[in-house]
């Protein structure tokens, strides 16, 4: 009878030891596959599979305390030549989602800056103001004029983009629009950006007007049920018996936004499929790039991405394209 509970315990022990390895191993699987992300996106497009790739600079990283407790510090990553040359370097202002800091972001960050950008984050979790990311480019401008920082005279405040995802996405609308230095950003990026019908249902200061951007602007979301819900317009009152689920970013909301946006500036809308609201900053990572890359770094293929029936337009990965780019 010993022998018979010696051997079960024994084998207990084993079947634990073998469930602890497999969670470990588990775990440094999605740990890697998040640290590399780039290298599991679904692309099909050139310049999206260019893009979306890891870039040609090495990236290294600095932190700053804020002033702040709100912003708590601002996250610096920035291509690693940029030390030992004499050169400016565009930068990219990142707003993060609720509840989120600039950790979650990281990797993102770090592709960002491989393809020769400064990117910087912070650490609010409430971005929608735009009062974070007017403070981060404030901090900025500071550290450009600060000749015993690396980045003294490092910075190209002529070419100054900003993303957000989620709010964040809120952000960049009401950054370009309400701030001090929203004038000084050059083009915007809006990854699921949280719908009207949220945001004023929400009010405290999570409205926004479109209507005012006067900058190229592009935005995207996915088809996955956060994002897209069931709802098909804005006058759709949250259901569940019925079925009616209105989206963090639905398609109504994409070409809301899209058409209140002036004709005047270059315009560009697309939802990618089997994409889903947590990860949709990652899956457009191709074209995002190629978005900054064609604005703030001159990369006239890179744009040609985005024209009427460029590769954006005809990528069999995405749909509900629109572009008003010739």
């Amino acid at each position: 009878m010993k022998r018979v509970v010696k051997l079960l315990l024994k084998i207990f022990l084993i079947v634990i030891a073998l469930i602890v390895l497999a969670v470990f191993a588990f775990l440094k699987i999605a740990e890697h596959r998040e640290a590399n992300y780039y290298n599991y996106t679904q692309t099909a497009g050139a310049i999206e599979t260019e893009y979306a790739a890891l870039g040609g600079m090495n990236v290294s990283y600095l932190e700053f305390n804020a002033i702040n407790d709100v912003i708590g510090k601002y996250a610096v990553w920035y291509p690693s030549e940029l030390v030992d040359k004499e050169e400016k370097y565009p930068v990219v202002i990142f707003a993060n989602g609720t509840g989120s800091t600039s950790a979650t972001y990281k990797s993102f960050m770090e592709h960002l800056s491989s393809w020769g950008f400064i990117a910087i984050g912070n650490d609010d979790k409430n971005t929608r103001t735009g009062a974070s990311l007017e403070s981060t480019l404030q901090f900025m401008m500071q550290v450009n004029e600060d000749k015993s920082s690396i980045f003294y005279h490092k910075i190209d405040l002529d070419n100054i983009g900003i993303g957000g995802h989620s709010q964040g996405g809120v952000a960049v609308f009401n950054m370009v629009t309400n701030q001090e230095h929203g004038f000084m950003v050059k083009a915007l990026y809006a990854a699921s950006a949280t719908s009207s019908y949220h945001t004023s249902s929400m009010a405290d200061q999570w409205e926004y007007d479109v209507t005012k951007i006067t900058i190229p602007t592009f935005l995207t979301a996915g088809t996955g049920h956060w994002d897209a819900g069931t709802a098909t317009t804005k006058e759709q009152a949250n259901d569940e018996e019925d079925g009616v689920v209105q989206g963090i970013c639905p398609l109504w909301s994409l070409q809301e936004n899209y058409a209140s946006l002036p004709d005047t500036i270059d315009k560009v809308m697309a939802r990618k499929k089997d994409t889903d609201h947590g990860d949709s900053y990652k899956q457009f990572d191709g074209y995002m790039i190629a978005w900054f890359m064609y604005y703030l770094q001159g990369d006239q293929e890179a744009g040609r991405a985005f024209t009427k029936g460029g590769e954006l337009s005809n990528n069999s990965l995405y749909q509900d394209v629109q572009t008003n780019m010739n």
